[in-house]
């Protein structure tokens, strides 16, 4: 008799294995279509068979393999050897310039390429904890663009009293822009003063920017040059993604990107009272790539905006080849919280398997309070009529108008 195999969900932590830090952010692959990455905590869980081998890796890790039966609760992962050798800044820059050209050289060729992904958006401020979470396509060709969402979800959870009257709720945002901050962006001029590395190699070489850099052996022998750009201490009043590149040698591919972007401003406004406040914020910004298409994509992107005791953090993850059915699509513009709420909620979608896991905060977020909502869910089993409808939405949107607050995201300090 055949014996056959069922299909199991498997949980581990990612750590380091000399700091024992969890590793946020790991690759776990299996196949095309069955893969996820650890989250900011380390955690990962993933549905497969128990003869599947899962394929744990990180840039600037050892790469390990274990069957999906013989998985430990800890995974530990080593870093690689230390740094092979340093590179002059003029074999930088001619790294750079390469890499450049080849990527707009794709973005011009795949910029109709598209991607499914699954996102989510982390609130935390005095008193109340919001999570957002959607799936959605977009172009993926070197930057995310052209954003449709297919299904939403929002958890909202208050605690006490809300002390501070401008932090009431995400309200209308276009908080969903940073996920066009990429390393080199094609054809978005929101942000073209945060383009790394092309403000080296193109308009402003050396002016605003200064460079170091390494290269290290990847555990598969692939020689991985390390870049490393900054800001010039006289540049400081300008809005500039400095970070490290990592970028495959002998390929000439983007393969990860950490950084932070200095000069970027989180704009609160508060209907209620009419009264507009803007703070400048710190954001940390993480981008791993792929190449299974022909062309640089983004794998998954993950960030963090810290502003006094407000954090926002997200994260991005490409679906691969698993195959999804969305049957509704809305367009994300100027506001994400409105497109979710929008295009509702489909069980069937966060029944997919490899999703993100949450993190043991998000979770609460999510299930703990009873405000917990489902988008497009109704809270009675009558229809209204269409004079009840047309009231609602009228009275909605007048509630909206005079209680939520907009958040939005600047390059430089914005205009009166």
């Amino acid at each position: 008799m055949l014996a056959q195999e069922k299909l199991d969900s498997v949980d581990a932590v990612v750590v380091d294995a000399e700091t024992r830090e969890p590793v946020p952010y790991a690759s776990v692959y299996v196949s095309p279509s069955c893969g996820t990455i650890s989250n900011y905590d380390g955690e990962f869980s993933l549905p497969c068979l128990s003869s599947d081998v899962l394929r744990i890796s990180c840039i600037g890790y050892q790469r390990v393999n274990y069957m999906a039966s013989e998985l430990p609760d800890t995974i530990l992962i080593k870093p690689v050897a230390k740094t092979l050798r340093e590179i002059t800044v003029m074999a930088a820059d001619d790294i750079l310039y390469r890499l450049v050209r080849k990527m707009q050289k794709e973005g011009k060729k795949y910029k109709k390429a598209e991607a499914a992904y699954f996102f989510r958006l982390c609130t935390q401020y005095p008193g109340t904890d919001e999570l957002a979470e959607a799936f959605l396509t977009a172009r993926s060709c070197v930057q995310i663009r052209n954003v449709h969402f297919h299904g939403g979800n929002r958890g909202f959870l208050k605690e006490g009293k809300i002390d501070t009257p401008d932090l009431k709720g995400l309200g209308r945002t276009n908080l969903h822009i940073f996920l066009r901050l990429a390393p080199i962006l094609v054809y978005e001029d929101a942000w073209d003063f945060a383009v790394v590395p092309s403000d080296i190699v193109l308009s402003r070489k050396g002016k605003l920017l200064d460079i170091s850099c390494s290269s290290f052996v990847g555990d598969d022998g692939t020689e991985i040059c390390k870049i490393h750009v900054t800001a010039k201490p006289d540049k400081t009043g300008y809005t500039i993604l400095e970070g490290t590149l990592y970028i495959d040698r002998h390929k000439c591919q983007l393969l990860r990107f950490d950084g932070e972007v200095q000069g970027l401003y989180l704009r609160l406004y508060d209907y209620a009272r009419r009264r507009s406040t803007i703070n400048l914020v710190q954001c940390s910004l993480h981008v791993d790539y792929r190449h299974d298409h022909g062309f640089t994509e983004i794998a998954n992107m993950s960030g963090t905006l810290l502003k006094d005791n407000m954090m926002l953090r997200y994260i991005l993850f490409n679906l691969g080849e698993k195959e999804m059915n969305f049957t509704k699509s809305v367009y994300v513009g100027n506001d994400m919280i409105r497109a979710i709420d929008k295009v509702g909620y489909d069980s069937t979608l966060w029944a997919t398997t490899g999703i993100v896991k949450r993190t043991q905060a998000e979770e609460r977020i999510a299930f703990q309070d009873s405000t917990f909502r489902l988008p497009g869910k109704p809270d009675y089993n009558t229809s209204p009529s269409a004079q009840e409808l047309n009231a609602n939405a009228y009275l909605n949107d007048a509630i909206r108008k005079l209680k939520a607050n907009t958040m939005q995201l600047h390059r430089g300090l914005p205009s009166k």
